[in-house]
């Protein structure tokens, strides 16, 4: 931790570390990452030492080796295209993989709004309430919880208040049905 407080005082090997995680951003997906290494290298390097720090070459090429060793290993890393993930059937036939089209999607979003809108009747708590189910809560004791910290009151008398707006929906459901 000493060591790291002696590098950051000295802003020429920091302005550097920035340089060259600048220079690599097209090549390297997490520079922070890279930043860390470059420091902490330079920091074993120095190893309580402050003298080490004046050793301007020694500190360049250690970093400059921390970036080669950082992009020669990004660049051993394995990927796959889409077209050669693949599945086969029961039948045994070949079957792409096809990833999930998150803005062709939009529709049943607009429906389950929609639907919440529908059963809240306007009522914010009970639009709260929904989605909470909607996103897979049904937890009554949970969501009265969460109900009392945000909108006030005692969660058991929300808790009271979704076992009585659940069976309400489920007897607008089924007369719906």
């Amino acid at each position: 931790m000493k060591d790291l407080e002696l590098i950051y005082q000295r802003k020429w090997i920091v302005e550097y570390v920035y340089y060259l995680s600048e220079r690599e951003r097209n090549t390297i997906t997490d520079t922070s990452r890279l930043e860390d290494l470059i420091f902490g290298r330079i920091a074993r390097y120095i190893k309580g030492d402050e003298r080490k720090l004046n050793h301007s070459n020694i500190i360049r090429k250690l970093a400059n080796q921390v970036v080669k060793q950082v992009r020669d290993d990004y660049k051993n890393e394995s990927y796959k295209l889409f077209e050669e993930i693949s599945t086969k059937n029961n039948e045994g036939e070949e079957i792409e993989f096809e990833p999930m089209d998150v803005l062709a999607d939009v529709e049943s979003e607009v429906i389950a709004k929609e639907m919440t809108a529908l059963l809240a009747q306007g009522d914010h708590l009970l639009e709260e309430i929904v989605g909470y189910w909607a996103i897979g809560n049904t937890n009554n004791a949970s969501i009265s919880r969460s109900l009392a910290r945000t909108f006030g009151g005692n969660a058991e008398s929300h808790r009271r208040r979704i076992n009585r707006f659940r069976h309400d929906c489920r007897k607008h459901l089924s007369a719906a049905v």
